[in-house]
This record gives C-alpha cells, sequence and structure tokens, in this order.
C-alpha cells in the first residue's frame, strides 16, 4: 500500500500521460511537425505512465523522483517491473522521441507508418495505465 501523497503523485502523473497521449493523433495528411511532436508526445505519455507505475509498484517517493530525472534509471526500473520487452519498447521510444526531437535528418515515417508505429505505443501505453490504475486502487 502507497501513502496518500505516492498515490495522489502517481495519479496526477497518469493525468498528464493521458493528456499527452491524446495528443499523438496522426493524419494522413499530418506535416513532417506533427508527426514529429507525435512520437515525442507519445514518449513523454510512456515516459509518465511508467513513473506512476513505479510510484504504485511502492518505491519510495525520493528514489522515484531520482528516477524521473534519470530517463535510463526509470527504463531499468521497468526493466524489472514489466520485464525485458517492455524495457526495450520504452527505450526504442525514447530514442524515436530524441530523433523526433533534435536530428533534422531523422527519416521521418510517412503517416502510415507513423500511425501504425504509434498505434502500438498507444496500446503498451494503455495497458501500463490500466496496470498502474489496478496497483493504486
Amino acid at each position: 500500500m502507497v501513502s496518500v501523497v505516492t498515490k495522489r503523485t502517481a495519479e496526477a502523473h497518469l493525468r498528464l500521460a493521458e493528456g499527452f497521449i491524446k495528443s499523438t493523433e496522426v493524419g494522413d495528411t499530418s506535416s513532417e511537425g506533427e508527426i514529429r511532436n507525435a512520437f515525442s508526445r507519445a514518449y513523454y505519455a510512456l515516459f509518465h505512465a511508467c513513473y506512476a507505475h513505479v510510484l504504485a509498484s511502492g518505491m519510495e517517493l525520493r528514489k522515484a523522483e531520482e528516477r524521473r530525472i534519470d530517463h535510463g534509471r526509470l527504463q531499468s526500473s521497468m526493466r524489472r517491473l514489466a520485464g525485458e520487452a517492455f524495457g526495450r519498447f520504452v527505450e526504442e521510444a525514447y530514442d524515436r522521441r530524441r530523433r523526433a526531437d533534435y536530428d533534422p535528418g531523422w527519416p521521418v515515417p510517412p503517416a502510415t507508418g507513423a500511425q501504425g508505429e504509434l498505434g502500438r505505443a498507444k496500446t503498451q501505453f494503455y495497458w501500463l495505465v490500466r496496470t498502474a490504475r489496478r496497483i493504486l486502487a
């Protein structure tokens, strides 16, 4: 059982995550900037959901905060909590976010390819949110 403060913090991160995931829609006429932004927001949705999951799993708030600041440590925590495959998925989402935000030469996928990748991210995201909420209940 987590403290009231930890539960409130985790729920706030889940709300933020759900707001970010809603901004990942890509249509057939989406621009390069919109597609790049969708990948960035998808990662941050996953990031906040991962942080909420770490909190829900009982990690001390101070230690969880250290992991929130260091994306690599948060990804390592998720590997332990959700498995190696999920950890790799989050790491790949981080790489796509980094490239979408900073690499002007990144070969941005066409809208249909982006829709497929973002759909997979949403599937993983909603699984993670449901799992964190179940633990917090």
